[in-house]
């Protein structure tokens, strides 16, 4: 019995099970790939995102420099889990929707962090 409860902790951990978090952020040098697979979210820096389609070709591009400049913290970039609505996190402002419209122009809006987001931590 030890053995098993051995093996599925170690299972966890491998996989990640409670890092979450990390694993849905992008993060400089680790963009992340959109529920549909067409679109990548990059984190090109603590302030500034963009988003490419698949074939590495611009769709979004937007600097959150005015809101971290003056802070230690760094912008949270995240998908929403079952479809390509891009998430940022700014610290001390109000977040923003990235996401394309029906004219599939990629648009930012302020709005409230849905419960998937905030639970991310």
């Amino acid at each position: 019995m030890r053995i098993v409860a051995a093996f599925v902790a170690l299972l966890l951990v491998l996989t990640g099970c409670g890092s979450d978090r990390e694993d849905r952020f992008a993060r400089p040098g680790v963009p992340k790939t959109s529920p549909s697979g067409k679109f990548v979210a990059h984190a090109e820096s603590a302030s500034e995102v963009r988003v490419t389609d698949r074939n590495g070709g611009d769709v979004f591009r937007k600097s959150y420099e005015y809101a971290t400049s003056s802070r230690a913290d760094a912008i949270g970039v995240v998908w929403l889990s079952k479809q390509d609505q891009l998430w940022v996190l700014v610290p001390g402002d109000t977040s923003e929707r990235i996401e394309p419209g029906p004219d599939g122009v990629w648009t930012a809006t302020k709005a409230e962090l849905p419960g998937e987001i905030t639970r991310l931590g």
